[in-house]
């Protein structure tokens, strides 16, 4: 079994997005930072979902049991009802769908944010990092 915590942040003057997963399993985990072309967000949650599943299957994880936690309720609920109102989420959350189908076990759970702390950590020192790029 894998558990995955996600979490993105953006800088919206800036209009500049990272996103971050944590991998935990029975021995280690990993932590993946990563910027993103997302300039809100909610964009930037699904991308980092999006982010998440590919990196898994790049790893061939699919055959384990994944459960992914999100503090998004916006991917989360999209995911889970494979609707979303928003236009706008549409393409990433067919994405979603498309990758998801290639995984045995995989649940997308919403948590909140107080049981989020460490991907948000990360998110928001990997968004500090990449605003000072940009200067």
């Amino acid at each position: 079994m894998i558990k995955i915590y996600t979490d993105a942040s953006t800088h919206p003057k800036h209009k500049k997005s990272v996103g971050c997963f944590i991998i935990k399993n029975e021995a280690d985990a990993i932590i993946e930072t990563f910027p993103l072309e997302a300039t809100n967000n909610h964009t930037a949650e699904f991308q980092t979902m999006v982010k998440v599943l590919e990196y898994c299957l790049e790893h061939q994880l699919e055959k384990q049991l994944v459960f992914i936690y999100s503090d998004s309720n916006i991917v989360v609920k999209s995911f889970n009802k494979k609707y979303v109102k928003n236009d706008d989420f549409s393409p990433l959350l067919e994405q979603l769908l498309t990758l998801s189908r290639h995984f045995e076990e995989l649940a997308i759970e919403w948590i909140p944010e107080s049981q989020n702390k460490m991907a948000d950590h990360h998110a928001r020192q990997a968004l500090k990092k990449e605003l000072k790029k940009k200067k």
